[in-house]
């Protein structure tokens, strides 16, 4: 940065310093645990940023006014930058070592719609070792160019896209408050960092001037960038369109009641290998009839293909089994609240369901 005389620049290494103090407090445990009632209180959270700013902008009045002498910045900046480079290679060492997106089996085996984020976020991660070790390489490479000052400008761009990409989902997917607010100071000390070199960026980024001339040229190439961008849009939204809407149907429906075969049953886990207990009708995905409803990935169950008549209110299923054989049957359903019957033929035979809608 061109001037270190700035109270702005000041203010802000107060004000990360600071953080760093608190950072740093988390290796022990029950400073965790206030930190951890801070970030899970709103009003806390307003109240100990007041205190934060408040107390910035009062050192560095001072510091502006009366230390002259002494030049902190280059005590503070390393600081706060090796600060930020211990804990970002910490997660990246987590991810190497294997002590990060570890989901125990319990979860493994849990059905994916009964996941929290939390456990979406390390079941996902978790799947490729690879690329969690590949991730872990990158904060500890970006980490290590951040404790040089040639570099830092350098790591700052490597790191900051990881950082605000795991803000996201910390937020998103509703990860640990605790870490959330980690992530979030990394990256916000990753922004100040990058912009102690703002007369590089300017010039890196604002250097060159291009001048803009109307005339056929640009008209044409401006109708190109539109197309190029466009053009995506407009694609998907054909293929969008070439899919069947969704349909009174759509959804996961448990099947209560079904005669086949002149044979009326209930579903249940003793007659699981011979009767259907659900019934997924989903959008794009086409349909699915399950015999085991704990079960999942039989190969007993059938997968197909629907197509359906609203105004006459009729299904046509197309279902294909283990051996690749294709059975077609066309169903007439009237729905009644959360509750549907379905009539018709399968196998050259009278079919009947009554079903209730889960989802």
């Amino acid at each position: 940065m061109k001037s270190n005389k700035s109270y702005f620049l000041k203010f802000f290494e107060i004000f990360f310093m600071l953080l760093v103090i608190i950072g740093l407090t988390q290796y022990f445990d029950f400073a965790t645990g206030i930190q951890m009632q801070v970030v899970t209180n709103a009003k806390l959270i307003w109240i100990v940023c007041g205190v934060l700013l408040a107390l910035s902008a009062g050192l560095a009045y001072v510091w502006h006014k009366f230390i002259k002498k002494t030049d902190l910045h280059q005590w503070f900046q390393p600081i706060i930058a090796f600060y930020a480079a211990h804990q970002i290679a910490t997660y990246g060492a987590a991810k190497i070592l294997k002590t990060q997106f570890q989901a125990p089996n319990f979860i493994l085996e849990s059905p994916v719609g009964e996941l929290n984020g939390f456990w979406l976020t390390w079941t996902y991660f978790g799947y490729s070792p690879t690329f969690a070790f590949i991730l872990g390489a990158m904060q500890v490479a970006g980490a290590i160019l951040l404790i040089f000052r040639k570099t830092r400008l350098l790591a700052t761009f490597i790191l900051l896209p990881i950082l605000v990409n795991i803000d996201f989902i910390d937020h998103f997917y509703q990860i640990s408050p605790l870490a959330y607010y980690n992530s979030l100071h990394y990256t916000f000390i990753l922004i100040f960092l990058m912009f102690l070199d703002v007369d590089k960026l300017v010039y890196a980024f604002l250097s060159y001037k291009e001048y803009f001339y109307f005339n056929k040229k640009t008209v044409v190439l401006n109708l190109i960038r539109v197309i190029v961008i466009g053009g995506a849009f407009l694609h998907i939204y054909l293929l969008r369109g070439s899919i069947q809407p969704k349909s009174a149907i759509h959804g996961v429906w448990k099947v209560d009641e079904i005669t086949m075969h002149n044979k009326t049953m209930i579903p249940s886990i003793a007659t699981s290998d011979s009767t259907w207990s659900k019934i997924y009708f989903e959008w794009r995905y086409g349909c699915l009839i399950k015999f085991n409803p704990y079960q999942f990935n039989d190969a007993k169950d059938l997968h197909g293909q629907y197509e359906v008549d609203e105004p006459k209110h009729l299904v046509k299923i197309g279902l294909q089994n283990a051996n690749n054989k294709v059975d077609s049957m066309k169903l007439n359903y009237q729905i009644k609240d959360s509750t549907m019957v379905m009539r018709g033929m399968y196998q050259k035979d009278s079919l009947i369901m009554k079903l209730t809608r889960l989802k």
